[in-house]
């Protein structure tokens, strides 16, 4: 049975936390994402997935010279508010008698065929809980919002009622403003995304050279132990966002 009177509940529990986007989708295997990233393998018994929004102000994406240092802080601040949101959320729910398990803004990540994987894609989820849709530059555009939302999120044993997914293509057909911009050539005509590619290219992480730098650590550490304790965002810096910041979606 499905507990509609939670999903208001979930709602102002969010917006009570500065958190104004939220969606909800019945846990499913979606495509394009290996079943090792599925909610069921992090929660027995999940059904629900709450996903949810902070939007990035254009001031900060129209800062001139300090744009890019004012994106990378913000993004820092903001992804350990939505992990803490996500972390109460989960204690929330566990107290209306419910099991839930938080889908963390961007660490810890898993290396699977040289790809980058959250635990449980939020981006994917974002779309299937209506939140948007995803831009040609992998990114979930919003209609109120453009490309500029940072994401959390919950897996839950509650059934919710859902909200509706959002048709259409948020990108203009003949617009290519963020595959040309692109420095790495990371996005294809198709709007395929390297994101390996991306990765690479978009973030410095001085500690993290150099802990790889050193044999003993390879030996002793797997590379995905390495990349979850040094690379966490704290300790690196983000050295490109040209495709969220020339998006037409964002002015």
């Amino acid at each position: 049975m499905k507990e509609k009177h939670l999903q208001g509940e979930l709602r102002d529990f969010l917006k009570s936390r500065s958190v104004p986007l939220v969606g909800i989708a019945p846990v499913s295997q979606l495509p394009g994402v290996p079943e090792d990233f599925s909610p069921k393998q992090i929660l027995g018994g999940a059904r629900s997935v709450v996903c949810y929004g902070v939007p990035i102000p254009k001031g900060v994406l129209h800062a001139g010279a300090h744009a890019l240092a004012l994106y990378w802080r913000y993004c820092n601040t903001v992804y350990r508010a939505l992990d803490t949101s996500s972390n109460q959320l989960c204690l929330h729910l566990e107290g209306r008698g419910y099991a839930a398990s938080p889908i963390y803004s961007c660490f810890p990540w898993r290396v699977m065929g040289r790809k980058f994987w959250g635990l449980s894609p939020l981006v994917y989820w974002a779309e299937q809980t209506g939140l948007g849709r995803l831009a040609k530059s992998g990114v979930l555009a919003t209609p109120d919002h453009g490309t500029r939302v940072l994401l959390g999120g919950v897996i839950t044993t509650a059934e919710l009622e859902s909200t509706e997914k959002r048709d259409g293509e948020p990108c203009p057909s003949d617009c290519s403003v963020c595959i040309d911009a692109c420095p790495a050539h990371a996005i294809d005509r198709t709007g395929r995304v390297d994101h390996n590619l991306c990765i690479r290219h978009s973030g410095a992480n001085p500690l993290l050279a150099h802990v790889l730098s050193d044999a003993g650590t390879k030996e002793k550490f797997s590379f995905e132990t390495v990349l979850n304790t040094v690379a966490v965002d704290d300790h690196g810096s983000y050295t490109c966002f040209d495709c969220v910041r020339v998006c037409p979606l964002n002015r």
